[in-house]
């Protein structure tokens, strides 16, 4: 069974800007395995990072995790469907 969009396909994302839920991100990063899209957060939305005591460390953007196939890999998973490039 042939997988409704390919790793090429999802590689090609990286780079763009769009909307999800209401908030505008940049692809980052495809992961292979289960297929997923890591986006950052485009606003100053920034969390902050703790060390390996758990002190705060420093800023860092906000990522996200979507992920792109439902577990049988027959379809798109609704949360990669709400994205608006």
């Amino acid at each position: 069974m042939k997988p409704p969009i390919s790793l090429d396909e999802l590689h090609e994302i990286i780079g763009l800007n769009f909307i999800w839920k209401n908030d505008r991100y940049i692809a980052i990063e495809i992961i292979d395995q289960p297929p997923a899209l890591i986006a950052q957060k485009c606003h100053p939305d920034h969390a902050i990072q703790s060390d390996v005591h758990g002190r705060a460390h420093r800023e860092v953007s906000t990522t996200i995790s979507i992920p792109v196939l439902v577990e049988d890999g027959s379809r798109l998973h609704p949360e990669f469907l709400l994205i608006k490039f």
